[in-house]
């Protein structure tokens, strides 16, 4: 047993000097002397956390064991302090670096054991903590998220996590993990299947498919049901693989691929818009029900320009250079789909978050000359008073006539929901 320490300025620097020297002379032993001794090597303040030497079958099997060390060692946060991942993968070095049958290293790039590298992005890049980090972002990944990202051994920085990992907009989808995961792990080995990095359909083709839909396809919110019913045929033997295709490639959706092509947020609401009209009133599963009501959220935020019909705000996050965003406008149901209500953009607005809970429970509605009613307790309660702001305040409308909404839903909700007179 070792207790995990952390290697100093000066132990980084003479391990990242052992690595340079590996690349000439691919033979050398790791200096492992300097893991305890205290010229290069701290304590890991976080607490004692007790490790032995051993091999691990895939990435996976690394996260789970190192996440339950720190967990018992009461460690509950991210355990990610300065020099002690680098720490851990000189000790792990025969496993993340293992001699090959000719008798040498290949160490790889530097940023697969350090972490010099300011980019956050990048550093998911090392071999060990990128694996830890998406455990601890994912929670073991329970509902398949990491079952591709994770398959592959040790030493190996695959194409998963290239794509998938380093592309903001797909690491923060869990549905497009997992949709990757069903399209491209054998579920009975558990390794990515044979020809999965295929240029036209395989793993680079499905991340930059994703990464290039529009803003208004968030898919930070969608499942990966939708995700897999928007890939275009290209894409059938995976399909087709998963055991599931009817749910995909026939009618209702078919046409959500044909929608999927197009670059135009508005032409994309309007499309949206004509194949909900369609499949609305069809019975259909709960999967495919799940589905529909992704697609409203993203005619509906298409349709308003992801901004709040009400307030105007559009709060957006995106973190690096990363295309794609999160938005905190929700789409909002002026009849509840619970009272008979269909998931039409004209049966929908674009609000902030408080602003959809109080239109939801009938604290403020929409007049006939589509301006903002409030109810008395915006006025009588304190906690309410943000709403005044709100008061006769003129709708905001999508550009396009048909995703104006509905008249006669509107004056349903202010009498059915509002209660107002």
């Amino acid at each position: 047993m070792q207790l995990v320490r952390c290697l100093t300025t000066k132990g980084v620097s003479e391990f990242a000097r052992y690595l340079e020297q590996l690349r000439s002379h691919g033979s050398l032993s790791p200096p492992i002397n300097i893991l305890t001794n205290p010229l290069y090597s701290t304590p890991c303040t976080l607490g004692d956390v007790p490790i032995e030497l051993r091999d691990f079958s895939s990435r996976r099997e690394f996260a789970d064991y190192i996440n339950q060390k720190f967990l018992k060692a009461g460690i509950y946060s991210d355990a990610d302090e300065q020099g002690m991942w680098e720490w851990l993968s000189l000790f792990y070095f025969d496993t993340v670096c293992p001699i090959s049958e000719g008798g040498e290293r290949k160490p790889g790039v530097d940023g697969r054991h350090l972490l010099e590298d300011p980019d956050a992005l990048r550093r998911y890049r090392h071999l060990l903590r990128s694996p830890y980090m998406l455990w601890r972002r994912y929670n073991g990944g329970l509902k398949g998220e990491l079952d591709l990202i994770l398959s592959d051994k040790l030493p190996v920085h695959g194409i998963a996590a290239t794509h998938l990992v380093e592309r903001l907009r797909l690491i923060a989808s869990p549905g497009a993990l997992i949709a990757a995961s069903r399209l491209y792990t054998n579920p009975i080995s558990g390794k990515p299947k044979y020809g999965y990095s295929h240029e036209e359909n395989g793993l680079r083709a499905y991340c930059k498919f994703l990464n290039n839909l529009p803003d208004c396809f968030d898919l930070a919110e969608m499942s990966a049901d939708t995700i897999m019913a928007l890939l275009p045929d290209t894409f059938a033997e995976w399909l087709n693989d998963t055991g599931n295709s009817q749910d995909f490639s026939l009618q209702p959706f078919e046409k959500l691929k044909e929608v999927s092509a197009l670059h135009d947020v508005r032409s994309v609401a309007r499309r949206l818009d004509d194949l909900l009209d369609e499949i609305n009133a069809r019975k259909m599963t709960e999967r495919q029900i799940a589905i529909r009501s992704n697609m409203f959220r993203t005619a509906v935020l298409g349709a308003y320009d992801s901004r709040c019909a009400i307030s105007g705000l559009g709060l957006r996050h995106t973190e690096g250079n990363e295309t794609g965003f999160h938005f905190e406008v929700e789409a909002a149901h002026i009849i509840p789909v619970s009272r008979g209500g269909r998931d039409l953009v004209r049966n929908g607005l674009a609000l902030n978050r408080s602003i959809h809970w109080a239109f939801d429970h009938g604290m403020l509605w929409i007049n006939n000359d589509l301006r903002v009613g409030l109810a008395k307790e915006v006025d009588t309660d304190s906690r309410n008073h943000w709403l005044q702001q709100f008061r006769n305040q003129q709708l905001r409308t999508p550009a396009h006539g048909q995703h104006h909404p509905d008249r006669e839903a509107l004056r349903w909700h202010a009498r059915n929901i509002a209660h107002a007179a």
